[in-house]
């Protein structure tokens, strides 16, 4: 028997999934040979920022916000504490769906670690910001049928259904609302959906979606840590300023309304400097010294 021959995966393909399913697996964008390096630049460097931002999500959830799974560790601004990521940015499945659906001058608005523990608890359907109902700063339902962003998810250990790969329900980035609003009814938020599907995919592997695509952390049932970067893409033209601390928009929608807090943490000027130049458009957009 002839074994059929193996497509290679296009932009193409990628950009049709996000526009049909609301995501996609760009697959191998890390080689295999620097997932490990990737990975334990992306861990070393957070370890500090792991407690900060523990301690912020703390003191929300004590407002009675719905912020952050149990058992999942983060650092927030991973760009500022290591580059060892950045040279994949430029990969054409990354940098060329993003250009591919929003045109030329892309930026890169959040740069992160999660390393979801042994342990983690299912948490609640959401879409990402500006869709989450539940952020400060959000777009009220019902929200126009644009799609203003890509959120991506980089494996750098296996996801599947024992480490807890993302939850999703295809097509839902088609709705014009997701359960992290009570204005759905009959949806219940922290249950399973009936068309829900949970995403696996080897170290390298990227899960790009629409980020009006519903999705949820998964349980982690193995003895393993479940390790990832999550990276956010926009369009020149979309306003990140209500994430921005300092800002008049965070001031006003966050601060004075004690609300959810959300802020994409600034790259530093000695940072951006030193980045490939190709790199640097991706980050320019909001710097400080």
């Amino acid at each position: 028997m002839i074994k059929a021959k193996e497509e290679k995966q296009t932009i193409e393909d990628i950009v049709r999934d996000i526009n049909m399913n609301g995501f996609s697996i760009a697959e191998a964008v890390i080689p295999e040979d620097k997932v490990a390096e990737v990975r334990e630049g992306a861990i070393n460097a957070g370890a500090d920022e792991f407690a900060r931002v523990a301690e912020e999500r703390d003191k929300s959830r004590a407002q009675g916000h719905i912020i952050g799974a149990e058992g999942v560790d983060q650092a927030k601004g991973l760009i500022n504490l290591t580059q060892v990521f950045a040279p994949y940015l430029m990969h054409e499945k990354i940098l060329g769906v993003s250009e591919g659906i929003f045109g030329p001058h892309i930026k890169v608005i959040w740069t992160s670690v999660l390393i979801n523990n042994p342990g983690t608890k299912r948490f609640y359907w959401h879409a990402d910001w500006p869709y989450n109902q539940t952020n400060a700063s959000h777009i009220p339902a019902p929200y126009p049928d644009v799609i203003m962003g890509l959120a991506s998810i980089w494996m750098l250990t296996p996801f599947n259904k024992e480490t807890g790969g993302t939850l999703v329900v295809p097509g839902s980035h088609r709705m014009n609302n997701n359960p992290s609003s009570e204005g759905i009814r009959g949806i219940d938020r922290h249950a399973p959906y009936k068309t829900e599907m949970q995403i696996c995919g080897n170290p390298g592997d990227v899960l790009v979606y629409d980020p009006r695509l519903w999705h949820a952390v998964a349980p982690n049932l193995s003895k393993e840590a479940r390790v990832a970067l999550v990276m956010r893409f926009a369009p020149w033209w979309f306003n990140v300023t209500p994430a921005m601390k300092g800002s008049p928009e965070h001031t006003k929608m966050v601060v004075e309304t004690g609300g959810k807090n959300y802020d994409i943490p600034p790259i530093k000027r000695n940072i951006l400097e030193k980045l490939p130049e190709d790199i640097k458009p991706l980050f320019s957009h909001w710097v400080v010294d």
